[in-house]
């Protein structure tokens, strides 16, 4: 009987059936110790756990916790939660509930950040800044700062940043995936909404 794919990229199962564990590029891979080695077993148990729920869910439970498929997707989700971060708590659990979207309007050439649907910034991003920096800024202390987006730290660079990082982590997450069909992947079928079934074959 077989209890996994052999390979499903939304279930962090790579190509010859091994997991996908941590980013290797900022995550020690090391085991030196007992600490070391207590911290891999618990993280693989979290792993098989979430797999036994992804496999009644449809869905990879935990996502907030797991990084984008792909090292380049990975490094700007990366920058986009440092961004997030130095916005404060509210940014931070936006991205990580995944209630931030990026959209574009009749100007293709401008993108904008929602939050539920609603726009909170727009960002032209061949100039990388904020439109409308006379808004009130988004940040924590906005309704008591009540400080333009231009008059409050750097929050716009910020805002530019994070919306710039979203929008490179979201193409290349969508590469990843093209990569995936050009090398003859195909979806396992055990996820809903798999980006690879979506990609015309």
């Amino acid at each position: 009987m077989t209890l996994l794919p052999s390979f499903c990229a939304e279930r962090h199962i790579n190509r010859g059936g091994t997991f996908c564990l941590y980013w290797g590029e900022v995550e020690p891979t090391q085991i030196e110790d007992q600490e070391d080695a207590e911290a891999w077993w618990g993280k693989l148990l979290t792993f098989l756990l979430r797999q036994r729920s992804a496999a009644v869910l449809r869905r990879w439970p935990g996502k907030a916790d797991a990084r984008a498929h792909g090292s380049e997707a990975a490094r700007f989700q990366a920058m986009a939660e440092e961004n997030a971060a130095a916005l404060g708590p509210k940014f931070v659990a936006l991205l990580r509930d995944d209630r931030l979207r990026l959209g574009r309007g009749r100007r293709r050439d401008r993108i904008a950040l929602l939050q539920d649907g609603r726009r909170v910034v727009t960002v032209v991003p061949t100039v990388r800044r904020v439109m409308a920096l006379r808004q009130r800024c988004k940040c924590e202390h906005a309704d008591v700062r009540r400080l333009p987006l231009a008059s409050c730290d750097d929050h716009a660079r910020l805002l530019a940043e994070l919306v710039l990082n979203m929008d490179r982590w979201q193409k290349a997450e969508a590469d990843f995936y093209t990569y995936l069909r050009a090398a003859s992947q195909v979806c396992c079928g055990t996820m809903d909404d798999c980006p690879l079934a979506r990609i015309p074959g």
